[in-house]
């Protein structure tokens, strides 16, 4: 499928905002954070909240897939797709209200977590789940994946923060999702037929809900159709109050938002509930002699009603220590153990912390039941307290390599790489170390290994096999070793979907997880809300098989001309450009990195989009246009209809290397500040990929006289130098200052050098 200019056209009428449908927008939208990879229609950026409701019309009216996106952090392939993407990152990110009394914040779904947090700060709230990736993810992200974190054994997940939410439906009309909707009935109306099933949710699934949804309450597969009832199978242990906490005397439509990856409307703005900030913590850090032994510890250590315990193990301490922008940080680590557990405390009396934390490796009368089990199986925990760290500043290191374990990860140099596949699993945390333990000897008998790390308080690890996908073999290691797990999963009463969504990864187990009828259900609700299926089609239980739509695939080629500078740590140009993992560390608001995306909001002038850029360069997987097609164009005059079209990064003039002069133009800006090299945690280099394409670039083009004049500006002073107060004067008048700036491309404003006579 494909929009067609004039289709766009009846958009832009109505439309303020950028509308991009060239190759190399598509190439900036086409991945996320996974290992997908799928061509978008186009891209729309909205400017307004009336432009993304115009954008949603266009698509009803037209049948065009849409799909609302923000940071493109996610990690399940949920926010590409054969769609018209919507950016709501750049534009649509005010937080509307502020209300520290009752504890709420109304925001728009562009707004990043971290920005939230930061402004509530001030009042001593916080938005309670937080996922590594806050800092740059957006909240429509957040609800969307409903994302969690470190700390959900508190704040349990994003469903549950989410009061109520104003939305774009399918056919463009709007509605809010909260209480006050419940007596609304069977008219014919897009929001009654959506409450329509809803009620039948309550009265005909109730059953089947308490009895075939998974045991873990850390459960984000299919919508969240339990919280309709109210119902959850269990709670997260620090959880105060009912959970989840709603009243089955109404009916809030808000929560089933959460985890629908933009598939059931598409959010305008938010009122999200806020927490009071500890205003203590203080961190254990404790060593174990294997990743099993520290997942049978958590039970244990729960007991003492930690806020937070995180698993990190031996592979991620040691690839820290390599990355030299991160082994600063590493100073609170001791020896080199297998693993650790970061065990957090929190309240408002720093000596009830440090005496909680003192006591970790010792024994607790209430966990006797649990260390006899453990003994009888044969399996000792010697945990053993090494560091505890009690300020900001010493927390914050040992916390942000936790964070960039995912980066630190996927910085190898090989084609073999840690894959997100089975990464977010839940597990009853009282099986976690059996889970650890079978998945351990499936990726044996497959010969491989993986990272193993994360949110062990709450049966979470996120689990990255180590494969090579643009090998056959590789994909069919990827695929038996996820039904294996899957299989293992469904034994322990756990869920394949906890936090980062289902999107394609997990999509084609949803019915497996709960079964037919639960399953018909949700299709019941989607096709209530979106009956063309409009709204970021083919995700979760229309999902694709997971192994296709790879981003390297066994398919997946690259031709890369010689290089002027050296790769070999890289093992190559590819390698280097290849290190990106899209993760979007890039895209954070503070910090060195990137200035360029942090001045514009560009995702094409982020480190990420720089790479994206020139990887499709090199894979040849976007085609240079047919030469009819580029005949066509010349004829084109650049009219504002055309620019409209092909918006930003479209080059008229040049339609055969469109990809190649976009990726030039988004070079062109990088600072080469080298803010990447040391915030980066894949380490990307790209001021000296830069230099590379730059060298490479002009080989075949002419370059511009501003390069000529900098590079000989020592000739030019020489010839200037006798004749200086001429030269001198003529450089201050206005009208010889545009002329200069028009010739060689400088800004008006820029004071230009004045000469000595010699």
């Amino acid at each position: 499928m494909t929009i067609l200019s004039e289709v766009a056209y009846h958009l832009k009428k109505r439309f303020t905002g950028d509308l991009r449908l060239d190759t190399a927008s598509k190439v900036l939208y086409s991945t996320d954070a996974s290992m997908y990879q799928i061509e978008p229609l186009g891209v729309a950026i909205p400017k307004t909240q009336d432009d993304l409701q115009s954008a949603v019309e266009f698509a009803s009216k037209y049948k065009i897939p849409i799909l609302p996106r923000g940071s493109g952090s996610s990690l399940g392939g949920q926010a590409i797709g054969e769609a018209l993407i919507l950016d709501c990152s750049k534009h649509l990110n005010a937080i509307l209200e502020i209300n520290p009394q009752e504890h709420y914040a109304i925001v728009e779904s562009g707004v990043v977590l971290a920005d939230l947090n930061r402004a509530v700060a001030k009042h001593g709230l916080m938005f309670g789940p937080d996922p590594a990736s806050a800092e740059r993810a957006t909240m429509g992200g957040v609800i969307g994946n409903n994302a969690t974190g470190a700390h959900s054994i508190l704040y349990g997940m994003s469903a549950d923060h989410l009061l109520d939410a104003e939305v774009i439906l399918s056919d463009g009309s709007i509605a809010k999702f909260d209480n006050s909707i419940f007596d609304i009935r069977y008219s014919n109306t897009r929001l009654s037929n959506i409450l329509s099933v809803a009620n039948e949710v309550r009265e005909n699934y109730a059953e089947s809900i308490k009895q075939n949804y998974p045991k873990s309450w850390r459960n984000s597969a299919g919508y969240r159709l339990n919280y309709l009832l109210p119902f959850s199978p269990s709670k997260p242990p620090q959880w105060i109050g009912e959970y989840p906490n709603l009243k089955p005397s109404t009916l809030n439509l808000a929560p089933l938002l959460a985890g629908s990856e933009g598939t059931l409307a598409v959010t305008r703005k938010m009122k999200v509930n806020l927490v009071p900030k500890p205003k203590h913590t203080i961190l254990g850090v404790l060593q174990y002699q294997s990743i099993e032994s520290a997942c049978d510890d958590v039970s244990r250590l729960l007991e003492f009603n930690p806020s937070a315990i995180e698993l990190i193990p031996q592979m991620i301490l040691q690839l820290a220590r390599s990355v030299p922008a991160v082994a600063s940080q590493m100073g609170w680590m001791v020896g080199n153990p297998e693993a650790v557990l970061v065990v957090e405390f929190s309240g408002d009396q720093v000596s009830a912390l440090k005496e909680a934390v003192r006591g970790l490796d010792t024994p607790s009368a209430k966990n006797t039941s649990i260390n006899s089990v453990h003994r009888a199986s044969g399996y000792s925990t010697n945990a053993k307290l090494v560091t505890i760290a009690e300020s900001n500043e010493e927390q914050n290191r040992i916390w942000n390599i936790r964070k960039l374990g995912l980066g630190i990860l996927d910085s190898r140099l090989q084609n073999a790489r840690p894959i997100a596949f089975i990464e977010d699993c839940a597990i009853p945390v009282e099986r976690l170390g059996e889970f650890v333990r079978e998945v351990q000897k499936i990726l044996h008998e497959h010969k491989t290994y993986a990272g193993i790390y994360a949110h062990a308080s709450g049966g979470c690890l996120h689990i990255r096999p180590v494969l090579d996908l643009t090998r056959g073999e590789g994909v069919k290691q990827m695929r038996n070793i996820v039904e294996e797990v899957f299989s293992l999963v469904m034994k322990l009463d756990g869920s394949m979907s906890s936090e980062h969504g289902d999107g394609i990864v997990s999509g084609e187990f949803i019915e497996r997880t709960y079964g037919k009828e639960i399953t018909d259900a949700m299709r019941k609700l989607k096709h209530a809300a979106d009956p063309d299926n409009i709204l970021n089609p083919k995700k979760l239980f229309d999902a694709p098989p997971m192994d296709l739509n790879l981003r390297y695939g066994e398919n997946y080629q690259v031709q890369v001309w010689d290089s002027a500078l050296h790769f070999e740590h890289e093992h190559g140009l590819a390698g280097a450009i290849e290190m990106c993992n899209g993760q979007g560390v890039c895209r954070k608001s503070t910090g060195v990195m990137c200035p360029s995306f942090q001045a514009s909001g560009d995702e094409g002038l982020s480190t990420r989009g720089r790479a994206n850029l020139l990887r499709a360069i090199i894979s040849g997987k976007w085609k240079v246009e047919s030469e009819q097609k580029a005949v066509n164009r010349r004829q084109l005059s650049v009219s504002s209809k055309q620019k409209m079209v092909g918006g930003e990064w479209s080059i008229v003039h040049r339609p055969s290397s469109e990809l190649e002069e976009a990726t030039f133009k988004s070079l062109d800006l990088c600072l080469a500040c080298k803010g990447c090299t040391s915030e980066c945690p894949s380490g990307v280099d790209m001021p000296r990929l830069k230099y590379e394409f730059m060298n490479h670039y002009y080989k075949s083009h002419r370059r511009p006289l501003r390069d000529y004049l900098f590079a000989y500006f020592h000739v030019v002073a020489k010839w200037l130098s006798p004749i200086a107060p001429i030269a001198n004067w003529l450089m201050k008048m206005n009208w010889s200052k545009k002329i200069i700036s028009k010739i060689f491309g400088i800004a008006e404003q820029r004071q230009l050098p004045l000469f000595i006579k010699k």
